[in-house]
């Protein structure tokens, strides 16, 4: 019942955030990890009882504006 992907799926290439990044300390409940670069797990739960699960990685996500411009910003997601 799942749509086709119209790209490639996305395959993290080294870019997985760990754990004394600030970013993984915004994302995180729990403690820190126990060791500094391990990866970055997350879990969020949402008001409609869903939840997700993962590992935060940081990566270019090219933004194609209407006016033809393209950026590469860089953003944190898992």
């Amino acid at each position: 019942g799942c749509t086709i992907p119209q790209n490639r799926l996305y395959k993290p290439r080294g870019n997985v955030v760990i754990c004394v990044d600030p970013l993984c300390a915004g994302v995180q409940s729990a403690p820190p990890c126990a060791v500094a670069n391990e990866q970055c797990d997350y879990e969020v739960h949402y008001a409609d009882d869903g939840s997700s699960l993962g590992v935060l990685v940081r990566d270019y996500i090219p933004v194609k504006f209407t006016n033809g411009s393209l950026q590469l910003p860089i953003l944190g997601f898992g």
